[in-house]
Formats: structure tokens, C-alpha cells, sequence
């Protein structure tokens, strides 16, 4: 079961997914910034659902993007 923290990190890069299209990609620090909840909390969040497959970084992890399974269990229409 997903945490708070993690539904919110899945909510927004979703939301990035459906307005700019796949794979919804934003920077790491961005995912900080726009979620209201402790930076730690939320890299924490972005490490479990990257090590679940909901969530892809690239190379350097400066910016996550979904999965179509991480898009799938945000819940978004």
C-alpha cells in the first residue's frame, strides 16, 4: 500500500503525464518544491516507488518520470 507521500509524488508527476504527455518527466527539485511535505519525505517517497518500478530516473537522479504501472496506480483518469 502506498503511503501519503507517495500518492502525492505519483499525483503530481500524473498530473505532468497528462498535461505534457508521456512519460511526465520533472525535475527532482521541482517534485520538492511543488509537494507540501518535508524534502526528506519526499526523496524518501521517490527512492521507494523508483525501487517498485512506479517511478523512472534518469542517469544522474535529477528527474523522475512515471512508469505506465506508476501512471496506472496514481489513479488518474
Amino acid at each position: 500500500m502506498l503511503t501519503q507521500a507517495e500518492l502525492k509524488v505519483l499525483n503530481l508527476l500524473a498530473k505532468e503525464w497528462a498535461h505534457s504527455g508521456p512519460p511526465g518527466i520533472l525535475d527532482v527539485s521541482d517534485i520538492v518544491a511543488a509537494v507540501n511535505q518535508a524534502p526528506g519525505e519526499t526523496l524518501q517517497a521517490l527512492k521507494t516507488l523508483y525501487q517498485s518500478g512506479l517511478v523512472e530516473m534518469n542517469v544522474l537522479k535529477t528527474s523522475a518520470f512515471l512508469t505506465p504501472e506508476g501512471f496506472e496506480a496514481a489513479g488518474i483518469p
